[in-house]
């Protein structure tokens, strides 16, 4: 399949032509970035690699005027292309980044495709106070061990983790749970073998 917008398009049914069209806005602002925030290789994959996977989690959001925050989002990924699709939508996404050349970059985004329903912050997120979040989400940060421990200062008793996971998804799931308590469930990327999303329910701490 040709990674362009007719593929993503055919991929997202759902998605309306006004945001694949902000899509393509935000596809330019990272090929043409000097900053090189993604990989040459990444960049020629954008359309199916990394906006339809980003798509992949809206479907798994039922709260509505949810607070969202994207860690570690790098150049917005998973956020930006999920704030786009719920431009219209009373949702909040936060973008959380502790690069400097990042969060520039976030901030022109922000800016230039009128992402009124964005807010960034330049911080680690595990230094984030005073805000707790309905959902987290993430890509590549860091396994699920240490980015519960991370995250669980801006958790709340429902807070619901999506996070996009690769192979290594069953070690994850088993060291974790030597120091936490949760449900989960796991979603297979049938078009990207390896590729998935796990949920994450009632996260606590465990007594050991």
């Amino acid at each position: 399949m040709k990674d362009n917008s007719d593929s993503f398009a055919e991929m997202n049914p759902n998605v309306s032509r006004e945001t694949i069209d902000q899509l393509k806005d935000y596809r330019e602002l990272i090929i043409n970035e000097k900053s090189n925030l993604i990989s040459n290789n990444d960049k020629k994959s954008l359309w199916i690699r990394h906006f339809h996977d980003s798509m992949r989690i809206i479907d798994l959001f039922s709260l509505k005027n949810s607070q969202i925050i994207d860690v570690g989002t790098g150049a917005g990924l998973p956020g930006i292309p999920i704030a786009l699709s719920l431009k219209n939508t009373a949702n909040q996404i936060y973008l959380c980044e502790s690069r400097k050349k990042k969060i520039n970059f976030l901030l022109k985004c922000k800016e230039q495709l009128k992402l009124d329903n964005v807010e960034v912050i330049h911080e680690r997120v595990e230094n984030v106070k005073n805000k707790k979040f309905d959902y987290i989400i993430g890509r590549a940060v860091t396994q699920l061990n240490p980015f519960f421990s991370m995250c669980y200062n801006i958790t709340k008793e429902k807070t619901i983790f999506l996070l996009h996971k690769g192979i290594h998804i069953d070690k994850e799931l088993n060291d974790a749970t030597k120091y936490w308590n949760f449900e989960h469930n796991i979603y297979e990327n049938h078009r990207e073998k390896g590729s998935y999303i796990i949920e994450i329910k009632n996260l606590i701490k465990s007594i050991t």
